[in-house]
């Protein structure tokens, strides 16, 4: 599995989260189902580059919001079965994800804070600047993707996964 980026994707952009796009563990949320329209992949991709471009405006660590966003959801398993816990998806996949980021890549303390805190208000408070704009992006992707509206990008093949088999 690979992607396929066009030329309208920040170079800047991809400096930041490079390492994590090449994975291939992360790139098999490509494989899952993710607000009915997209995939946990596009999804975290959103994310992370609307995090990123509003870190840079805000004045805001963009690295840390570019990669926290992208590492958000990084749970490779259905979410439609029950946690190895039995907790709520809601409430156990921050955790999930912010051990498999840590496993992976080496996180730090603020990218770990926004993904465990970005389910807020349902997990804990974020606790800093990047962690608050992560919240708001993952809330305003999931609307649209529910809405079934392309953004960032989702739109116009910004970003194509492609599977070995091509």
């Amino acid at each position: 599995m690979d992607i396929q980026l066009s030329d309208e994707v920040s170079q800047a952009y991809l400096s930041e989260v490079g390492d994590i796009l090449r994975n291939k563990e992360f790139l098999s949320l490509s494989l899952y189902e993710h607000h009915q329209w997209t995939t946990r992949f596009m999804h975290s991709i959103n994310v992370s580059y609307i995090s990123w471009k509003l870190a840079r405006k805000f004045g805001c660590d963009e690295k840390v919001a570019a990669r926290a966003g992208l590492l958000h959801d990084f749970c490779p398993y259905d979410f439609h079965k029950k946690t190895p816990t039995g907790e709520h998806q809601a409430f156990y996949h921050p955790k999930a994800a912010a051990e498999n980021s840590e496993r992976i890549f080496e996180i730090n303390e603020k990218e770990r804070d926004a993904i465990l805190s970005h389910m807020f208000p349902l997990g804990p408070i974020p606790k800093n600047r990047e962690a608050w704009i992560i919240t708001m992006a993952d809330k305003i992707c999931a609307t649209l993707e529910g809405c079934h509206i392309a953004i960032a990008l989702a739109r116009r093949n910004r970003v194509v996964v492609i599977s070995a088999s091509m």
